[in-house]
């Protein structure tokens, strides 16, 4: 079987989206493991660096095309070079498929439907760009992949689609935080012979979380949000319930004897649009209680988010909502939004608040903050670690596609 994978987009910003495409590809050639398919990666520019070990291998052929601008490259130049591609399945995991590129075996992703749901948080030319490709999509496709229930379920009632064709594929917990979760002590087996095994372990995590508390200007404490910096991730009302609380007073905790007040938040991830107006607020009336760090590097992540006190998204819409679910699967308390997918994507395992209501979001932030996960949160915890594997993810998509 012939696979041609669209990974264009990882030349451009690297998002949730494009972590997608790049995680299921690997994980689609790892489970070849006899090398039975031949798998033709397309690239922008030079073949992403992920992908590079794989040169050499005869059933992987890479296909690269110059080209700059996203939307003329989208829909001019990569359908003009897809039309010289001869494949069985033709997937297209991050962004859908050129409205002018029709061929037998096509499998388009939807990650959401922000266009339509959300329209105000996105500039009006994306929102019906948007709109086009995923309508076009649907007509073209001879199935459609999600990563939530929720937007199967969201697509099934907006479109009348037929569920059969939509295959759900979670997102999946990257190998950066099962290797960190792997080596932390406490997975270290007890016994006088793995005494010093877990003391030198316990001295390398102190010594990394110490350089990157450095890296980022990370305060002792703080409460963590990481998130694109972009409306729908609704930044500024996190803002306002926390410089309300400031206002308030040195709240006192209910399990400590620390006033709110000594807890710096932390915005961290890459800007996005229409934000210049907020993080230029932030720089100059809060830039002693709020730190922006900017974008986190991957290596760096599971420790940013374990040194948190906890972690806060208050985002109005996500199609699946990966943040949260990385913190919590490093022990951190996560205080989430209950909007679109992130009560099926976090379950039990998370505090919730209402979208929208400011006073329930700041009652979470003072209990949240001095508050440890218990027996029955870490159990669900592993549950959802188990969950949301790009392995068990691939595998569906590649059922589906054989």
């Amino acid at each position: 079987m012939r696979i041609a994978i669209d990974l264009t987009s990882l030349a451009d910003n690297f998002s949730g989206i494009e972590r997608y495409a790049m995680s299921i590809a690997e994980e689609l050639i790892a489970l070849d493991g006899e090398r039975k398919n031949t798998y033709i990666l397309l690239f922008k520019r030079k073949v992403h660096k992920e992908f590079e070990k794989y040169k050499g291998r005869k059933n992987i052929i890479f296909k690269v095309y110059p080209g700059r601008n996203k939307l003329v490259f989208q829909q001019i130049i990569l359908p003009f070079h897809l039309y010289g591609i001869k494949a069985d399945a033709y997937l297209f995991l991050a962004f859908q498929s050129p409205v002018l590129f029709r061929r037998k075996g096509i499998y388009n992703t939807i990650h959401d439907l922000t266009s339509w749901d959300c329209p105000e948080t996105m500039k009006k030319k994306m929102e019906l760009y948007f709109k086009l490709t995923i309508r076009n999509a649907l007509w073209v496709s001879k199935g459609i992949i999600v990563n939530s229930k929720f937007t199967r379920d969201r697509i099934v009632d907006k479109f009348h689609y037929s569920k059969k064709k939509i295959t759900i594929a979670y997102c999946g917990i990257s190998d950066v935080f099962m290797n960190y979760i792997a080596s932390q002590p406490s997975e270290i087996l007890d016994g006088e012979e793995n005494k010093k095994e877990i003391e030198a372990r316990l001295e390398e995590i102190r010594n990394k979380s110490l350089d990157i508390r450095h890296k980022y200007h990370l305060p002792e404490q703080y409460l963590l949000c990481l998130a694109t910096l972009e409306p729908r991730k609704n930044l500024p009302f996190l803002v306002e319930a926390y410089v309300e609380l400031l206002e308030e007073g040195k709240t006192k905790c209910q399990q400590a004897n620390t006033s709110f007040v000594d807890i710096p938040l932390v915005l961290a991830g890459r800007k996005g649009w229409n934000m210049d107006e907020f993080l230029n607020r932030i720089e100059e009336e809060y830039r002693r209680s709020i730190v922006v760090t900017g974008f986190i590097e991957d290596e760096d992540l599971p420790y940013v988010y374990h040194m948190a006190d906890c972690f806060i998204f208050p985002s109005i819409y996500e199609g699946f909502g990966m943040p949260p679910l990385e913190a919590m699967a490093v022990g951190t308390m996560v205080i989430s939004s209950d909007a679109a997918s992130l009560p099926e994507v976090l379950g039990k395992a998370a505090s919730y608040f209402h979208s929208g209501s400011k006073e329930e979001l700041k009652e979470k932030m003072r209990q949240g903050i001095h508050q440890e996960c218990d027996e029955v949160t870490i159990r669900e915890i592993k549950k959802r670690v188990e969950m949301f594997q790009w392995r068990k993810s691939a595998k569906k998509i590649e059922e589906r596609i054989r």
